[in-house]
């Protein structure tokens, strides 16, 4: 399944994006550099603060994990260092899960994707200074370590791992969770399926990368949503 987003969703954010796949839909905002407090700043790079708001309730310590994996991803991405001592402030809401109560780890695991990928539409749709472009995905591995890629609610409660995987554009790994049972080799497989989505969410792969993922090719939707940026930026020289 293609993921559907859409940008520039809330009007008093810097950059706010809404990401909706299979399983999870988020809502992620960005405001910054802003001013920090003098307890918070760090005089050599921008500060990074993440929160995430669950579906309903309160947050709780799977929050606060979260929040922890996000902030080291987009750390690896935001060029802190251009906007020393202030502030970049990020909040995600958690807008549908899943009606599915997983194993404990699972749902935990299975939602970063969905967070990594939001947040990072939301940084370009505020134009923050990004080293590089990047991509989140879900792969589970069924009882026989058959490769499950994007899988469903029902895949997930009856797989035996799940695994969350980000990389950039250049193919270097900046997220790697997994929960449950499995062994090296089932492990490389999903790493290996994991990069090819992720690079053909930025570019197209061609034909030996569409027979490797099942025989279909998967689509440029992370490129296509950076174009269209670029193309809004330009509106305004060829209206000149």
């Amino acid at each position: 399944m293609i993921p559907l987003f859409t940008t520039s969703t809330l009007s008093r954010a810097d950059g706010s994006a809404t990401y909706t796949d299979s399983l999870f839909s988020v809502l992620a905002a960005i405001n910054g550099p802003v001013e920090v407090s003098r307890r918070d700043e760090l005089p050599e790079e921008a500060a990074i603060e993440v929160n995430i708001r669950p579906g309903s309730g309160v947050g709780t310590p799977r929050e606060r994990w979260l929040e922890s994996v996000l902030h080291s991803v987009l750390r690896s991405v935001l060029l802190v260092h251009l906007h020393p001592r202030t502030l970049v402030q990020v909040t995600l809401q958690v807008v549908k899960e899943p009606g599915v109560r997983f194993t404990k780890g699972r749902g935990d695991v299975a939602i970063l994707p969905a967070l990594v990928n939001a947040a990072f539409l939301a940084c370009v749709d505020g134009g923050l200074p990004l080293d590089t472009t990047m991509s989140a995905v879900l792969i589970a591995l069924g009882p026989k370590d058959e490769v499950q890629p994007n899988p469903s609610a029902k895949q997930l409660a009856s797989c035996q791992s799940v695994h969350a995987m980000a990389y950039d554009a250049h193919g270097e790994m900046l997220l790697d969770e997994s929960t449950g049972s499995f062994g090296l080799e089932a492990w490389d497989a999903v790493a290996e399926l994991a990069q090819k989505m992720c690079e053909g969410a930025i570019k197209r792969g061609g034909e030996d990368e569409a027979m490797a993922n099942g025989g279909v090719e998967d689509e440029p939707w992370l490129r296509q949503a950076l174009e269209e940026k670029v193309r809004e930026a330009n509106t305004w020289r060829e209206s000149t």
